[in-house]
């Protein structure tokens, strides 16, 4: 289960498809459920993003290149 515990907005314009652009923290179950960068309704979630993947004990980290890294490793 994906939820965002909390959202700072990165950018003040809305995008063209009429998201605003986040910097989130996030908490997931697995890997597995981390989200791509524009998943969340209405969102587009920025770079610098965290995920806490609860059941593993880890936190990953949205790199510019749409990835989520843990250590300097891709893991999604």
């Amino acid at each position: 289960m994906l939820s965002v515990r909390k959202e700072i907005y990165a950018e003040s314009a809305v995008s063209p498809h009429g998201r605003q652009s986040i910097r989130a923290e996030i908490d997931v179950d697995t890997a597995d459920e981390l989200p791509e960068t524009d998943s969340i309704s209405g969102r587009i979630l920025h770079q610098g993003s965290t995920a806490l993947i609860i059941k593993e004990g880890r936190v990953a980290i949205l790199s510019g290149d749409g990835h989520w890294y843990i250590n300097g490793e891709m893991i999604k």
